[in-house]
């Protein structure tokens, strides 16, 4: 059994819940999980006093075990990426984007589409966050910045880990933005949602993991290979949606099975489990 714990969105900042946070990480003690997915917006502002309360937090958890994170779209500098649309003649475009992400890699990774893996599973984290760019343009104005899309050069580095890999562990992608649609907020995450899930499908992944939407939520897409799961995050922080209570989502692989429970959280007592999943795994349906 591989155990995965997935957690997103705990906006460090105003919105952050320090009860919440310490509950979380008594969890992951007791329950030492092969592998914590941070799928993102560690911050609520992007400021270096955020990104140092994450990054303390972030070590924490690593004593216990270990970590993969992806950014959010609160975790990258907006001037950076008007900056880098701004700039037609590419003149500044590197430093653009160095600049966009800068506060990231210097307190949490300068690597924005990490892999891992462990006995089991392979989890390969893909940056969906890039700001105001043409990927993601959208005529919503609320929703300028805020959308994410996955690029085609970010597949391959996924292709590769998942290359890389053993052959019987379970492929899993990481992204902070949701491919499926909220059922509360009746909006996708990603710009180009259909392509990324045929694109993640086709490098044979049985599970995305994500957030941004903060709404617990698990879904089975049928895209080219039957199966593909979606497991969305709740959120830590305060910054709930239509009531919902926060919550983070635990994902057990074994030979056969992949059974997603989802933890919410009950003041003043702690997380508990309150749904549960499970679905047949690809490998096991193949064979």
């Amino acid at each position: 059994m591989t155990t995965v714990l997935h957690i997103s969105d705990l906006h460090f900042g105003r919105p952050a819940v320090t009860e919440r946070l310490e509950s979380l990480k008594m969890f992951v003690g007791e329950i030492r999980p092969d592998v914590v997915a941070v799928s993102g917006d560690l911050t609520q502002r992007c400021t270096n006093a955020e990104f140092a309360r994450a990054r303390v937090y972030l070590d924490e958890i690593k004593t216990i075990s270990p970590c993969i994170v992806v950014p959010g779209n609160h975790d990258i500098r907006w001037l950076g990426a008007v900056a880098r649309n701004l700039d037609f003649a590419g003149l500044l475009r590197r430093k653009a984007h160095d600049f966009k992400y800068s506060r990231y890699t210097r307190h949490i990774s300068d690597d924005l589409t990490p892999s891992l893996e462990v006995p089991g599973a392979v989890i390969a984290g893909l940056n969906t966050a890039h700001g105001i760019t043409r990927g993601s343009l959208t005529t919503r104005l609320k929703d300028l910045g805020v959308i994410g899309h996955v690029r085609r050069r970010d597949i391959e580095r996924v292709k590769e880990a998942f290359s890389n890999a053993a052959p019987d562990a379970a492929r899993i992608v990481m992204i902070h933005h949701n491919p499926v649609r909220g059922a509360s907020s009746g909006r996708h995450g990603l710009a180009n949602t259909g392509k990324a899930l045929r694109a993640f499908s086709s490098l044979g992944a049985e599970l995305v993991l994500c957030g941004h939407d903060h709404q617990e939520a698990v879904h089975s897409v049928e895209e080219r290979a039957p199966g593909l799961v979606v497991s969305t995050a709740g959120t830590i922080s305060n910054r709930l949606r239509d009531g919902r209570a926060s919550s983070f989502n635990l994902v057990d692989v074994d030979e056969h099975n992949l059974r997603i429970t989802t933890h919410v959280w009950r003041d003043p007592d702690g997380f508990f489990p309150a749904a549960e999943r499970s679905f047949r795994r690809k490998v096991a349906t193949e064979a």
